[in-house]
Parts: C-alpha cells; structure tokens; sequence
C-alpha cells in the first residue's frame, strides 16, 4: 500500500479524534558506515541517494507522535569489491545492494512548538536487502528481508498546511550473508498537512 493511500485512509478518522496527519517526501544521500562502509583499500559500498516517504500523525495536546516511513535507494559496490568481484568472475564485474524498506516510529515534538520546530523520532522496521553482480551483461541477485531499527533527529519549519523538514537518521539492518547495511542519511523534503 502507497503511503498517499494510507495517508487518505487515515485522514478521516483523525480529522474526527484531533489527530493531525501530514505526508511527505524527501530527497536522502545515504553514506554507508562501519563494515558496509570499509574504506578505500577494502571491500565496501559507495553513498546514494534515496527516496522517502512518509506519513506522519500528532495527537493533540502532547509532543509524541507517530510515524510510517517507507525508503528505498542502492549503493553501489567501491573499487575494491569491484575488483574482488572481477577477480571471481574472471571478467569485469560490478555490483550494488537495494534496500526496500519501511519502519514505524515513535516521535518526540522538541517543546516550545514555533515556526522552527525540532523532533526526535527512533523505530523499528523490515527490509528487503538485495544483492545484485553484473558481469558481460547479465546480473545475478540474491535478496531477503531483514529486521532493522533507526534513530534520528531533524526539524521542521513552517506552521501552516506546507512545512520543509531537514533530517539526519541512522539506519541498521540485519547482516545479509556477508553484508551488513549501515547507514548514516541525511534528508531534505517537504510535508503536507492532511485535514484541518
């Protein structure tokens, strides 16, 4: 289910109990960290962008709230996996992973509320990691879904039915044979209030 669908099942009920909804979008580079990350001289992956949606829901009268993000992005293979991968295959190779994923999340509306607003959000979530080589024109993946949990922090500005938001998360997702996706993203989008 989309998130523009979700956004529109859930918008009339909580016109009705004072819970205010928003969907949003957002534009995220994701720099791979730890293992996933390696360095120059070891096998890793490279920064990405991704894309994010989300549907974000406040109850009146208290800073929690929650929210349903789904994102989703590759990162493509550094230079030396790119050679072990080669090396393997005895042609030329590249590879890359897909994360596909969503999580649920609490958030935490930084007090006093104004024009610029912070917030804290943290959650957990599934996502289908999957792992692509491409050699001589064909591709071979392999993929399964995994556990993963996010923390972050980021702020909104604007009170009105438009708001840009500015954000930066840690993303762990569960180890993927010899992968294990890390992330450090940083996203810049905008949110639109649903119902009064």
């Amino acid at each position: 289910m989309s998130a523009l669908a979700l956004a529109s099942l859930v918008a009339a009920p909580s016109a009705a109990q004072g819970v205010r909804a928003q969907i949003g979008v957002a534009g995220s580079v994701t720099f791979p960290t730890s293992f996933y990350h390696a360095d120059p001289n070891s096998d890793g992956f490279t920064p990405a962008l991704y894309g994010l949606v989300l549907v974000d829901l406040k109850l009146p009268n208290t800073p929690v709230g929650l929210r349903l993000d789904l994102s989703t992005g590759h990162n493509s293979a550094n230079d030396s996996l790119k050679a072990r991968l080669s090396a393997a295959v005895g042609a030329p190779s590249d590879g890359k992973t897909n994360l596909l994923g969503g999580t649920v999340d609490v958030t935490y509306n930084l007090q006093p509320a104004s024009r610029v607003r912070g917030y804290l959000l943290g959650g957990i979530g599934l996502y289908r990691v999957k792992f692509s080589v491409t050699s001589s024109g064909v591709t071979v993946d392999t993929s399964e879904t995994k556990f993963a949990w996010n923390v972050g922090a980021g702020f909104t500005y604007g009170t009105g039915v438009i708001a840009l938001f500015l954000e930066a998360r840690y993303l762990d997702v569960g180890a993927f044979q010899t992968i294990k996706p890390t992330t450090l993203s940083t996203a810049a989008g905008i949110r639109l209030r649903i119902g009064s």
